[in-house]
């Protein structure tokens, strides 16, 4: 048998390092799993709630009581899907109508819940 340009007799024992490659994991179909999950989220898509004038009132009073620092629970609509992200207010840009939790840029467009912890 040879292997690595070292040859072996049936009694001699193989070298660790060589033993393991013959066990490493091996996908016949590489990047199946990528495009299964990729497929599913196009089939999960949502379509964008109508905030109400209500629940606008409200998300924009909150934004508006919103400090850098602040712990925060943020649900947001991002390409298709309702996310929710928890943590520290980053940065809040009104000028640039932006919202940052822990390094997620949320624009003020797609905001469509605020709680502060």
């Amino acid at each position: 048998m040879k292997n690595s340009g070292k040859s072996f007799t049936p009694r001699s024992r193989m070298p660790l390092s060589d033993r393991a490659k013959q066990f490493a994991p091996f996908s016949a179909l590489s990047g199946l799993d990528e495009a299964l999950k990729r497929k599913e989220l196009e089939h999960s898509r949502t379509e964008r709630r109508e905030m109400t004038d209500d629940r606008a009132a409200v998300v924009n009073e909150r934004l508006r009581e919103l400090y850098t620092g602040e712990l925060v629970e943020v649900t947001y609509y991002c390409y298709g899907h309702y996310r929710t992200v928890r943590g520290v207010v980053s940065d809040i840009d009104n000028r640039g109508r932006r919202l940052i939790v822990d390094g997620t840029e949320i624009h003020f467009k797609d905001l469509y819940d605020i709680n502060c912890r």
